[in-house]
């Protein structure tokens, strides 16, 4: 009986990695010193993981590390802007009264 050997099989391609996730990671590493781009990062992020879903790419963990920094940036500042805000109303009415 003759020998048969299997031909060799190549591996399935792997998927591609998302652009718009690193991207929407870099927004928000970049957010850190320049906030408007850390809400960039947040919208490229949902768009990301919306791309991710579709054509079954990868790069999931990285959009949603993007969004996970770039919300907690824009709550960062925003509780930072509230608690200036607060601290000149506090200065300016004890001012008032002196």
């Amino acid at each position: 009986m003759p020998r048969v050997t299997p031909a060799p099989s190549t591996p399935p391609p792997t998927p591609q990695l998302n652009t718009m996730a690193i991207v929407a990671f870099a927004l928000s590493v970049l957010g850190i010193f320049v906030l408007p781009s850390a809400l960039g990062g947040v919208v490229c992020g949902h768009l990301a993981r919306r791309q991710i879903r579709r054509t079954n790419e990868q790069g999931d963990a990285w959009a949603l590390a993007a969004l996970i920094l770039g919300y907690l940036l824009l709550l960062l500042s925003i509780a930072g802007l509230l608690l200036f805000g607060g601290f000149m109303i506090t200065m300016f009415g004890v001012m008032a009264f002196m």
